[in-house]
């Protein structure tokens, strides 16, 4: 057997000290060892993807807008949905072939569904997040209305407000929770769209579509910014929508989602 040759170019491993594994549990950006997040991993799955989902999403945008503060916003993107951990199957996307709420009242759908934001800030401030970070995450949903339980209401009784469905938190009051917000709904809206009801609706008509329903519904109101940056982040979501699901032809649906 002919003797191994030292590659000069060849790094020695190096394991990481106690001191560095250390660092790391206490660092929540750590996504190896700090373990709210590996908690998080272990008790909701489909939550944990979802949201990994959405900070590809939201660093495509950081890099296109300076205006953010990017650590803060990256830190809040990844715990903003922590609090789904503490009863992971209330949510579709933990879920397997059952739906729980079939078999609930939408008021108490309504009411799991949204306790999800408190419990967040619960286990945020527990873990002494800073109150920054944890302000954008929690006001990721501002007031806009539990679409899928308010129309299960309204399809068994007429008189069913809208308003009764709302998210009770703040609405968005800085350019990063606005941010947060816009790319929670483009993540889950694309799923039901492109993969779910497979529609092929152009991705300027639906990333726009999302601008206008929630600009429209005055969640938009309390963020301060330039018209520049509204425009960049709605450009680089198109372009993520289309590197997603791919560029697609413009259809009926595109002018029925304008509409609306």
């Amino acid at each position: 057997m002919s003797p191994k040759i030292n590659d000069p170019e060849e790094k020695p491993i190096v394991k990481p000290s106690d001191d560095t594994v250390e660092k790391s549990i206490n660092d929540p950006l750590d996504v190896v060892h700090y373990p709210l997040w590996i908690e998080f991993k272990e008790k909701a799955p489909g939550t944990h993807k979802h949201t990994q989902n959405i900070i590809n999403i939201v660093d495509s945008i950081t890099s296109d807008v300076p205006d953010v503060n990017t650590k803060a916003l990256h830190l809040a993107t990844m715990y903003h949905d922590i609090g789904k951990m503490w009863a992971p199957y209330v949510f579709t996307e933990n879920q397997s072939d059952v739906n729980m709420h079939d078999d609930l009242s939408p008021a108490i759908s309504y009411h799991l569904i949204t306790k999800h934001v408190s419990d967040t800030a619960s286990i945020l401030i527990a873990n002494e997040f800073p109150i920054e970070v944890i302000n954008i995450a929690i006001q990721h949903h501002g007031t806009t209305v539990l679409r899928s339980i308010y129309e299960k209401c309204k399809k068994d009784n007429k008189k069913c407000r809208e308003e009764d469905f709302r998210y009770q938190t703040q609405k968005p009051n800085s350019l990063e929770s606005l941010i947060l917000m816009i790319c929670d709904q483009v993540e889950a809206t694309s799923k039901s769209i492109y993969v779910d009801q497979q529609k092929d609706i152009d991705p300027e008509t639906f990333v726009a579509s999302i601008f206008n329903k929630l600009m429209m519904d005055g969640q938009f109101d309390n963020v301060k910014t330039e018209l520049g940056n509204l425009n960049k982040i709605q450009k680089a979501l198109v372009r993520d929508v289309t590197g997603t699901f791919g560029k697609r032809v413009r259809y009926e649906e595109d002018d029925n989602m304008e509409k609306k």
